[in-house]
Parts: C-alpha cells; sequence; structure tokens
C-alpha cells in the first residue's frame, strides 16, 4: 500500500461548471476517501468499517485519512485488502463541537480538511466523514462549490418504514429555513431519490397536521410552491407517525424538524429492543423466537440505514453519523460507492440547470 506524508504537496484543481468533481468513468472501480478520525468511536470504529467495505465490494478502493500513528492497525489485513489502501497523514483531528468559522480559518491540517482536498483535486470519486455536521457543512462547500442555484446544501438520510425505506431531508445541516429552501430541497432530493432508488418518489412535507391551513406559514407556502411545480410529484403534508407508514417516499422538512424525528425514531428502536431483551432474556419464549427478532432489529437498525449524502455540494459527500458502529461506517461507504457509479452529481446539475 502507498502512502502520502503530511508534508505532501497537492495539486488544487480548477472546478469548472460543466464537470463537477466526483463524476466516476464507465469504471466499475470507484475510489473513496475516508476521514478515518472526525467520529465518536475514533479510527477504530472507521478502520473497521473500511475493511468491511472492502471485503464486500472488491472494486472499492480507499483513502484512509488518519494520523500517522493510527496506520499499524493495517498491517493486520490481508494483503488483497490492504493493496487496496492508501494512507494520508493529517495529525489534527477536528472535536465535534467545533466552530465551523473556526474549521474554515485554521483546519488544514485536519483529517476532514484532508479528506475532502482528495475529492476536490480529483484524487477520489466520493468522501466520507463522521465528523462535525457544521464543519463539513463549512469546508465541503468551501474547498468543492455548490452546484448552480443552490444556496443550502442539504443532508439527506433513509429511514426504515413498514414496507420500503423513506429518504428525508434535511437532517441537520440546516437549521430554519424559508419556503424557497424547502422547495430546493426538494428539487435535490427527487432527484437522488430517482438516481438511488430507480424511479420518482411521492414527496411530501412534514407538518404538524395533513390540512391544508395547518402548520407555519413558511410551510404552507413551500405547499404551494410545490404544487405548481410540473417536476415533482408532490402529495401533500405528512404527519411524523405517517412517514412510518409509506404515505410518501421522501420528506422533506428543515434541519431541524428532520434531526428530532431521526434522534427520536432512533431513540424508539433502541428502547423497543431494550425492553423486549429485559422481558424475554432466560426464557423459552425469547429461545423461540430470537431467530425472528434478530431479523427484525437487522431491518431497523439505525447502522443499517447509516449515511447521508450532503446534497447541493459539486461532489459525493456523505454524513455518517458520529456515534455509528463498524457495520454502519460500512453502510456509509458502500452508500457513497453507488452515489459515485450513478453519477449522482452529475445527475442534480443536469436537472438544477435545466429548471433555470
Amino acid at each position: 500500500m502507498s502512502r502520502w506524508h503530511r508534508n505532501s504537496t497537492t495539486k488544487r484543481t480548477t472546478l469548472r461548471p460543466d464537470r463537477p468533481v466526483g463524476v466516476v468513468s464507465d469504471s466499475a472501480t470507484v475510489r473513496v476517501a475516508v476521514d478515518a478520525a472526525g467520529s465518536d468511536g475514533g479510527p477504530e470504529v472507521a478502520f473497521s468499517g473500511v475493511r468491511q467495505a472492502l471485503s464486500r465490494d472488491p472494486e472499492l478502493r480507499v483513502s484512509l485519512v488518519a494520523p500517522e500513528a493510527e496506520f499499524h492497525r493495517l498491517d493486520q489485513w490481508p494483503r488483497e485488502l490492504g493493496s487496496r489502501v492508501r494512507t494520508r497523514a493529517a495529525e489534527v483531528v477536528l472535536p465535534a463541537d467545533v466552530n465551523p468559522a473556526r474549521a474554515l480559518r485554521g483546519a488544514r491540517d485536519s483529517t476532514l480538511w484532508q479528506s475532502l482536498q482528495l475529492l476536490a483535486d480529483g484524487s477520489a470519486d466520493a468522501m466520507v466523514s463522521g465528523g462535525s455536521t457544521g464543519a463539513l457543512m463549512v469546508l465541503a462547500r468551501h474547498l468543492l462549490g455548490t452546484l448552480p442555484g443552490v444556496e443550502r446544501p442539504a443532508l439527506m438520510a433513509r429511514i426504515p418504514s413498514l414496507h420500503r425505506p423513506v429518504w428525508m431531508l434535511d437532517l441537520g445541516a440546516n437549521v430554519s429555513v424559508d419556503a424557497r429552501r424547502l422547495l430546493e430541497f426538494a428539487q435535490l432530493g427527487n432527484v437522488a431519490y430517482r438516481t438511488i432508488e430507480g424511479h420518482a418518489p411521492g414527496v411530501g412535507l412534514l407538518n404538524i397536521g395533513t390540512e391544508p391551513g395547518k402548520g407555519p406559514d413558511q410551510i404552507r407556502e413551500a405547499a404551494r410552491l410545490l404544487e405548481a411545480s410540473e417536476a415533482i410529484n408532490y402529495v401533500g403534508f405528512v404527519e411524523a407517525d405517517q412517514v412510518f407508514e409509506n404515505r410518501v417516499d421522501l420528506v422533506v422538512c428543515d434541519g431541524f424538524s428532520g434531526n428530532v424525528l431521526l434522534k427520536s425514531a432512533e431513540g424508539a428502536v433502541w428502547l423497543m429492543f431494550s425492553e423486549l431483551r429485559n422481558r424475554l432474556r432466560g426464557s423459552l419464549a425469547g429461545w423461540i423466537v430470537r431467530a425472528r427478532l434478530r431479523a427484525v432489529h437487522d431491518r431497523l437498525d439505525p447502522a443499517a440505514h447509516n449515511g447521508a449524502p450532503l446534497l447541493g455540494v459539486r461532489g459525493t459527500v456523505i454524513k455518517s453519523h458520529g456515534g455509528t458502529c463498524a457495520r454502519g461506517f460500512a453502510r456509509a461507504l458502500e452508500l457513497a460507492a453507488i452515489e459515485a457509479r450513478r453519477n449522482l452529481v452529475a445527475e442534480l446539475e443536469a436537472q438544477l440547470l435545466a429548471s433555470y
């Protein structure tokens, strides 16, 4: 495996409007840059997740960015996996609560900055980080730029529902937005959903009720804008509990509401399985149903749905949940590879340009 050194120089490419960073050729090989130190679990979780992803995808190549002292973990890997890994030393690890403005001013030697730099330079086709959402947003906009007409990139993630997963955005990148931004999120999510899932989604606006007069002014105004859009299949308002009933395929909301809903759902899943374990531990009933419970757990486990694309920047950037496990981190890498191979950024740009 090859290594870059901390004092190595990289060439900054000029971003051209006709070629977003991260577009992959017809080859199935995809290169993902990984901030291996930014998440709560640190390098141990990231390295383990990368190993799982490499084991499942023979065409995946990874550039690991971490402090130099962490690369000894690769010595125990099988040679075939190690041959598909490159390393880049970065000694600064940004804390989860870092001020985004501070990250922009003085974080060039951080694992987050250097991972994004690999994407900006064309040395990677996608990038994954479990670090600070605010810092990721600011640095991605600075190093990659945004797609035409996009003022605020949004985080989009898949959550389990009754019959099939539901996608939702924004999930925390933008705490408060107006009606025009909600329309923008719907446009981004519509193209992303179609590219990833293969069909156009039914789009709903998260609200406190389904009646036309319910909700804040910006939600009702966003509904009027969506109803007037010919490119979006707008279904109507959707309440939080209806998200899990497959009333819609794509849920649009501000980052505050989306983040609260997502974390509430994760907490409810954790509570349900904790109670089941406590009640059934050591019992005959627990032994009888454990295989079925395991299947349900695997479907609802947040790790199985980890990975949120940062839509609107000129590159494939995936935000991993900071507290995820190795399985979840591997899922984020797999999502990054899917989006890069399907040229999601190019699809988004073409759709946005066509709307002007």
